[in-house]
C-alpha cells in the first residue's frame, strides 16, 4: 500500500516522536544514498562541484517543543560559506519543497504510518528534487539564473549564496554590495568592537580584498576547501548528533 491512499491514521504519543523522526529521516537518507547523500543531523547533504546539495528535513516543531509536524527545506550553500555549519546561521538558497514538487505540501503530520509517508517523500524528491540539483549542479548556475535567486528575497536568504557563487567565479557584480551591506548591519551590532567577531573580521577581510583582486579568493577558498573545519566534520563518519 502507498501512503497517498491511506485513509486511516493512527497518531503518535509524544515520547514515540523523537525516536518516530529519527527513524522517518533514516529510512529517507537510505533510500537517497544511491543519489550521493549522506546524513547528518536532519540535513541530507550531497557535494556537487563548488555547491553543497541540501535536504533538510526541519522537525524541530515550534517554541513549545517538538510535535507531529514537519517541514522539508531545499537549499544550496557555497563550498566555501561556513556560516550554515560553524556558526548556526540558517541555510541559503533556501526554498520550501512545495516549491519545487507539485502537489505537495510543505509540512505533513508524522503518524504510525511514517515508514509509508518516508517512501512517499522519497518518490517525490527522486521526481522533482534531483532534476532541481542536476539544473543547478555548479554555483556559476545560479548565477546564470540570478532571477531565480534573488538577493532581496529574505524568505529564501539567497545573498550568501549569490556572494560565494560570485567569488568562487571569480565574479563581483554583487559580491560587494553584499558584502558591504552585511558589514555595516555587524558593524551597528558590534560598534564598540569590544568583543572580537571572526565573522565581523572576516567580512572586514572581504571587504579589503574586493578592493584589490577576486583571484585571493579562489586560492583562499579551492586551495584548502575540504581542510576548512566546517567541511572536514561533515566527511568525518565519526560526525553524527544524531
Amino acid at each position: 500500500m502507498k501512503w497517498e491512499d491511506l485513509k486511516v491514521y493512527h497518531p503518535l504519543t509524544k515520547e514515540e516522536l523523537k525516536p518516530a523522526f529519527k527513524d522517518f529521516i533514516k529510512i529517507i537518507s537510505d533510500n537517497l544514498s544511491t543519489f550521493g547523500f549522506f546524513l547528518r543531523e536532519r540535513k541530507l547533504i550531497r557535494v556537487s562541484n563548488d555547491l553543497l546539495q541540501i535536504i533538510h528535513v526541519d522537525t524541530r516543531g515550534s517554541w513549545t517543543g517538538i510535535n507531529e509536524f514537519y517541514k522539508i527545506e531545499i537549499a544550496l550553500v557555497g563550498v566555501c560559506d561556513k556560516s550554515p555549519f560553524t556558526r548556526g546561521r540558517e541555510l541559503t538558497g533556501s526554498k520550501r519543497i512545495e516549491d519545487i514538487v507539485k502537489n505537495i505540501r510543505d509540512n505533513y503530520r508524522i503518524t504510525k504510518e511514517y515508514p509509508l509517508l518516508a517512501d512517499f517523500i522519497t518518490r517525490k524528491i527522486i521526481e522533482f528534487v534531483i532534476p532541481y540539483f542536476e539544473k543547478y549542479s555548479h554555483s556559476i548556475r545560479v548565477l546564470n539564473d540570478r532571477k531565480s535567486f534573488r538577493p532581496d528575497d529574505l524568505s529564501q536568504r539567497n545573498e550568501n549564496l549569490i556572494f560565494f557563487s560570485e567569488l568562487q567565479n571569480r565574479k563581483n557584480e554583487e559580491a560587494a554590495k553584499i558584502n558591504d551591506k552585511e558589514l555595516a548591519f555587524y558593524t551597528s551590532l558590534n560598534s564598540s568592537k569590544l568583543q572580537p567577531d571572526e565573522y565581523f573580521n572576516e567580512l572586514e577581510f572581504y571587504k579589503k580584498k574586493l578592493e584589490i583582486s577576486l583571484n585571493f579568493f579562489f586560492f583562499l577558498c579551492f586551495g584548502m576547501t575540504f581542510e576548512e573545519p566546517h567541511l572536514y566534520s561533515l566527511f568525518d563518519s565519526d560526525f553524527d548528533r544524531g
